[in-house]
């Protein structure tokens, strides 16, 4: 639409959106560019965010979403500057306590792979690797092209955050995205992420689509069909694709926060790693070396793969990267971590028996409560906030044993989130114990059979038409509503500032 020159046209615009019009990327670009030169309000450019996620898109309109995001320039960054390996990143739909790009970038980066990550922040409760990796003091994040291709020429790993030179459109929707209900539209989700690949000039990307309570999707049908979205959406910018599935029904590894986050991917890379970690870590790395090397064998590459964990190559290339990005790592070469709370409480247990579940979806909502992540826009991060989960799923625990810390800082009440995480975490008998599904890569076919067709649920979307609308069937977490700060509620205190189950 040449001819959106102010608001008004953008409100009428959005109306007829609301009523089937197709989106274009002329269209979708004169929005943007209207907010962008300030005529266009948050709350306005959110209207549209919230019609496209409440009428879905067909995918030609979601590459001309995508296209509009990239800019009216629209060029790749081309970082890999033509040196004959090709760059590969990946990126996650996001989950509790997932940092596997933490783990994976320089694992693989340690059997010769150049990974360029181009990340992002904090969508609802699911935490952004940029928000834990600002808990390192010094680390430079937002990159401009020229300077990401300047770094994966110098190292093989860089991790960063989108500037608005490489991505305008995204930058300006992302956080709104947060705080407007937009965060499990299935379009805005693949064209947020798909657009940051392209012009990071990616020539393969590998996603991994968590879906459970806590994460983006609500199952695993609607993550298969989701994964089909990106693939295939990327494979309409020329970027190789493949997919892995991920359970996010519980919290990957032992912590959620941002500075613990990055302490339990350092411990990973030391080689004392959680055993679900490893192995959704060990999953998506083994596909990023493989659209990279596709005539490795699989069995050599998770062989190279330990041996990079157990060497320490790998961990040596990701305080390689901390350096070369201005990030301090004496608390890495000293061992005691970036996390330091200044209040830890303790969670204990008030009977025997097994871990049979941790929510991850009241793990989310708690270390949100602590401030680890936003609520509203304006909020500011505590790096230190967050949990640590003191027994794996399907561990035994006596009357008295400690679940969980709850990181706080002083002065702060955290009786809200240690009751929610006193009832995330339930004891019961072994039998009762959750089993989560391991990390399943997407068959290339049947990736491209599942981008066919909708990619919400059956409930959210017009499956005669194709549209592609919400992944979760109308299921919202509400993070802020109705829990209780009275510690009283459900738990009970000691004289030693530890609360019982």
């Amino acid at each position: 639409m040449t001819d959106m020159t102010g608001v008004d046209d953008a409100l009428e615009h959005i109306e007829r959106l609301r009523h089937g019009e197709v989106l274009t990327t002329e269209r979708a670009s004169a929005v943007l560019a209207l907010h962008r030169a300030g005529r266009l309000a948050d709350y306005q450019l959110s209207a549209w965010l919230a019609t496209i996620a409440a009428r879905g898109l067909r995918f030609p309109e979601t590459v001309a979403l995508t296209r509009a995001y990239l800019g009216p320039d629209r060029q790749r960054a081309a970082v890999g500057g033509g040196g004959g390996r090709p760059v590969v990143d990946k990126h996650s739909t996001g989950g509790i306590g997932d940092k596997t790009t933490l783990v994976v970038v320089p694992l693989v980066a340690a059997l010769g792979v150049r990974v360029c990550k181009l990340s992002g922040r904090g969508l609802g409760i699911a935490g952004g690797t940029i928000d834990k990796l600002e808990s390192v003091p010094g680390l430079r994040l937002a990159f401009t092209g020229a300077e990401l291709a300047a770094r994966i020429a110098a190292d093989d790993a860089v991790i960063g955050s989108f500037s608005g030179e490489l991505v305008p459109g995204d930058t300006a929707t992302y956080g709104l995205r947060s705080v407007s209900g937009c965060v499990r539209s299935a379009p805005l989700i693949a064209a947020s992420i798909v657009s940051k690949k392209v012009a990071v000039g990616a020539d393969a990307v590998v996603f991994d689509v968590r879906y459970g309570a806590g994460s983006l999707v609500p199952d695993r049908g609607a993550a298969h069909r989701l994964a089909g979205l990106l693939v295939r959406l990327g494979g309409a910018f020329g970027m190789r694709c493949r997919a892995v599935l991920s359970d996010g029904s519980v919290p990957l590894g032992r912590t959620v926060g941002n500075a613990a986050e990055v302490d339990e991917a350092i411990d990973f890379l030391r080689g004392r790693g959680d055993g679900r970690l490893a192995a959704e870590c060990e999953a998506l790395a083994v596909q990023m070396v493989r659209v990279a090397e596709p005539d490795e064998p699989e069995a050599r590459i998770r062989e190279r793969l330990r041996s990079a964990v157990a060497s320490g190559a790998a961990l040596s290339v990701f305080v390689r990267m901390l350096t070369a990005q201005g990030g301090d790592t004496t608390p890495i070469l000293r061992g005691d971590g970036y996390c330091r709370p200044a209040v830890r409480t303790l969670v204990r247990a008030r009977r025997a028996g097994w871990v049979t579940d941790v929510s991850a979806l009241d793990i989310g909502r708690a270390a949100l409560k602590l401030g680890a992540g936003k609520v509203f826009a304006g909020d500011v991060i505590d790096p230190h906030a967050g949990i640590r989960l003191a027994r794996p799923l399907g561990g035994r625990v006596a009357e008295g044993d400690v679940l969980a810390e709850v990181f706080h800082r002083e002065g702060f009440d955290g009786g809200a989130a240690v009751v929610l995480v006193a009832g995330a975490v339930r004891i019961g008998p072994r039998e009762d114990c959750r089993v989560p599904r391991e990390p399943e890569p997407v068959p290339q076919a049947d990736a491209r059979a599942g981008a066919a067709g909708e990619v919400a649920s059956k409930d959210a979307a017009d499956a005669s038409s194709g549209v592609v609308a919400d992944v979760s069937a109308g299921v919202a977490a509400d993070v802020c509503a109705g829990v209780a700060a009275d510690v009283s509620a459900g738990v009970r205190a000691d004289g030693t500032g530890a609360f019982h189950v």
